[in-house]
C-alpha cells in the first residue's frame, strides 16, 4: 500500500492498483468473469482501503486509461456507496 505501483501511467504516485485474475471470456474477449468469491473478496479489499482513504475516488483502470478494457465491470458504479460524497 505504501509503495508506488506501476499500474497507470501518470497516476501511480497517488493511487493504489488492485489486480484480480480473470476478465476475459473463453474467446479472449473482455468480460466480467469474476466468481462470487472474487466479487466478495474484492469488495472486502476495497472496503479495507476505503477505511484508510475515505476520500479516495474508486475507479477502474479504463477510467484512467480508456485504451484498457479492465476491469471488465464498472468500478465507479459497483462501489458507488464508497465514493466520497
Amino acid at each position: 500500500m505504501w509503495e508506488v505501483g506501476a499500474h497507470v501511467v501518470g497516476h501511480n504516485k497517488y493511487s493504489i492498483g488492485i489486480c484480480y485474475e480473470g476478465g476475459l471470456d473463453k474467446d479472449g474477449v473482455a468480460a466480467d468473469t469474476r466468481t462470487p468469491e472474487q466479487v466478495r473478496a474484492l469488495r472486502q479489499l476495497v472496503e479495507r482501503y476505503h477505511a484508510y482513504f475515505p476520500q479516495a475516488v474508486i475507479v477502474g483502470h479504463h477510467d484512467l486509461n480508456p485504451q484498457k478494457p479492465c476491469p471488465c465491470f464498472d468500478a465507479v458504479k459497483e462501489y458507488a456507496d464508497l465514493q466520497p460524497k
